[in-house]
């Protein structure tokens, strides 16, 4: 009969997924750090659809979807005591804050109360796709 220790079987099930899941909480001063002056290559989780988006430094933001070219505009910023990133489009009055969390690979997880709506594929300083 073989026998395997409880406890380490117990992580290996049940704590072992939560470390792929998600590396860590930025903070207000690395998210500020993270996307000031960044282009990003995102998807949103909904439809998979995917967008270059620009953080400029001075609160500005412009996005680009790939499917159909279509451009958004608007402002961002972070909320320093909550740590998060808030976005208000053009023509909307209320900001969508999401926290944001690295993943082991690199990319970074966006979630609004709790639920996964975004990641962050890429980073590149600059404004490099001229948004």
């Amino acid at each position: 009969m073989i026998r395997i220790p409880l406890i380490p079987l117990m992580f290996a099930l049940f704590l072992a997924p939560l470390q792929v899941f998600a590396h860590g909480q930025l903070n207000a001063a690395e998210l500020e750090k993270r996307f000031t002056n960044t282009t990003q290559h995102c998807r949103k989780e909904k439809d998979k659809s995917t967008c270059t988006t620009f953080f400029a430094p001075d609160g500005t933001i412009k996005r680009r979807m790939h499917a159909d070219g279509v451009e958004r505009e608007g402002t961002w910023n972070v909320d320093k005591e909550k740590d998060l990133i808030c976005i208000t489009w053009k023509g909307k009055t209320k900001a969508l804050c999401f926290s944001a969390y690295r993943n082991q690979d690199g990319t970074v997880a966006m979630y609004k109360k709790g639920k996964l709506l975004s990641t962050v594929m890429t980073f590149f300083p600059g404004n490099v796709e001229n948004l």
